[in-house]
Formats: C-alpha cells, sequence, structure tokens
C-alpha cells in the first residue's frame, strides 16, 4: 500500500534542517504533518502535486518558501499553519481548492488570495497592535462567499472590524457559526465590531463568544449605537463564556435577547473575583 500520510515531529531533537531533502521519493503524499523543524527544500523540489492536507506547527521557514510550497500543491484542501515567529514578509496563500485554513500567528503576516470553496476559516492572532494600520473586514471577506465556519481568537482587538455600523463586511449567506475567543469586550466600540461582523450574517445559527478579562479598562455607562435595525432572524443557540457584568457586556446581551425572535438556549458562564483581602476581614 502507497504511503499516503506522513507526520514528522522534531521537537526533542536538534539539526532537523533539511526534512523535506528525501521528499522528493513521496510525490504521491496526500497529508503531511511537520512539526518542530526547519524547512529548507532542495532547488529541485517543486511540491506535492497530490497532497490534500498541510499541517506545520512550529517549523522554521521563510515567506518564500512557504509560498511556494503551498502554490506547489494544486490540490490541497485543508491548510494548518501555527507560527510563533514574526514572518519577515507577508505570506500569499494560493491555494484556490482549500477548504478549510487554520491560522495561528500574526496575522499580519497573511495575504488571503480567491479562495471560494473556503468553508472553515480559523484565525488566531498573536502580536502587538501598534495602532498604526486597521484591517478592512469589507475587503477580506470578498472571496469567501461560501464561509459556513468561522473563528477568530484575538482578533477583534486589532480593530480587525470597521467601527462604523454602515460600513458593513461582504455578505456572508451561508455563515452559520461564529466564535470570537480572547476578546475583552469591555468597550462599547469592541462590542459594536462583533455586531457589525455578525450583521453580515444573516442566517447566523450558532454563537460563541469567549471573554479575555485580563485588560483592566474604565468603565462605560453608555448604550450601544447604530443597530437598532439588527435582528438575527436564524440565531439558536447562544454561549457566553468569561463575562462578568461589564456594561458593554450586559448590553451586548440585552441586545442579543432582544434581536433574536428564534433563540432557544442562551448560556451564560461569568466569572468571579473574590477579593481574598476583604473576604479575610
Amino acid at each position: 500500500m502507497a504511503l499516503s500520510i506522513f507526520f514528522l515531529d522534531f521537537r526533542p531533537r536538534v539539526n532537523h534542517t533539511n526534512c523535506l531533502l528525501h521528499f522528493s521519493a513521496c510525490l504521491h503524499l496526500k497529508h503531511l504533518i511537520l512539526e518542530g523543524c526547519i524547512i529548507l527544500p532542495p532547488p529541485s523540489f517543486k511540491g506535492f502535486d497530490k497532497l490534500t492536507s498541510l499541517e506545520l506547527r512550529g517549523v522554521k521557514i521563510s515567506s518564500e518558501l512557504l509560498e511556494s510550497l503551498i502554490s506547489g500543491c494544486p490540490l490541497l484542501e485543508h491548510l494548518a499553519l501555527k507560527i510563533s515567529y514574526t514572518l519577515r514578509n507577508v505570506i500569499e496563500i494560493n491555494a484556490p481548492n482549500l477548504k478549510s485554513f487554520d491560522f495561528d500567528g500574526n496575522i499580519r503576516s497573511l495575504c488571503l488570495k480567491p479562495i471560494p470553496l473556503l468553508e472553515k476559516l480559523s484565525l488566531a492572532h498573536w502580536g502587538w497592535y501598534d495602532g498604526a494600520n486597521k484591517f478592512c473586514i469589507t475587503k477580506f471577506f470578498e472571496f469567501f462567499s461560501a464561509l459556513k465556519h468561522l473563528h477568530f481568537s484575538n482578533i477583534i482587538t486589532l480593530k480587525f472590524v470597521p467601527a462604523v455600523a454602515g460600513e458593513l463586511p461582504t455578505r456572508l449567506p451561508f455563515q452559520k457559526r461564529l466564535y470570537l475567543f480572547g476578546h475583552c469586550l469591555c468597550k462599547l466600540c469592541e462590542v459594536s465590531y462583533a455586531l457589525c461582523l455578525m450583521r453580515s450574517m444573516p442566517y447566523l445559527q450558532y454563537l460563541e463568544i469567549e471573554v479575555n478579562n485580563s485588560v483592566v479598562v474604565a468603565p462605560e455607562s453608555h448604550e450601544v449605537e447604530g443597530f437598532s435595525d439588527l435582528t438575527f432572524d436564524h440565531l439558536m443557540e447562544i454561549k457566553l463564556d468569561g463575562f462578568i457584568g461589564k456594561n458593554p457586556q450586559m448590553q451586548l446581551i440585552k441586545l442579543l435577547l432582544a434581536k433574536s425572535p428564534v433563540l432557544v438556549r442562551m448560556k451564560i458562564e461569568s466569572w468571579l473575583y473574590v477579593n481574598s483581602a476583604s473576604d479575610s476581614s
């Protein structure tokens, strides 16, 4: 039987500097997982023309080689990248047959080409936000109209979604599930970012938000504005984790309850902080 799945994990070892050197004899591979290694393919290496699944976890590779490796897999349907360092140049992801993409790293390193078949997208950003540049979500989703599952971690903190309620992202008619993890939601503007994103998903059925409470912000007492016409006609289940009763968070809960006519279940898990000094007195 021909080998179709190949997994290499070099984390416990050292000096594995050319792990693709012998892959020229494995051009029939369909699934490839590399972890904890340095990728330096030989000049003659052109890619895997039969590969459908590629996962790179904690590998060392240049932007140029990564682009070449991905574009050299024309049948690629699943791609997972976990890059713990900031690449010098932007990665251009050219994989038109991709159906699932999972990225964990500095999202500023990404440039996604049209991926019309993409159904599952997971983006986890790790890095500082300098405030100089903002992502335009309107352009970001232009070529992802087939999306059904969207998972964001630490993205809203980057002002990834436009603050203006009228500036809508591209409509995502097939989007059914939305996950927002690692966001503070202690400011009204962050709640507005989330609602603006949800507004582009008219058939959203499941929403899950996990709040990051490590950021301390000044309390706000204003109301969320600009969403009076917003309704979630298909939203049936909501899970909210880490809510601590901040006004923006309560505003979001109030709006979700008022604007979700077919809601069946809402689960709210709160984090309670106990002052040990006052508790012991």
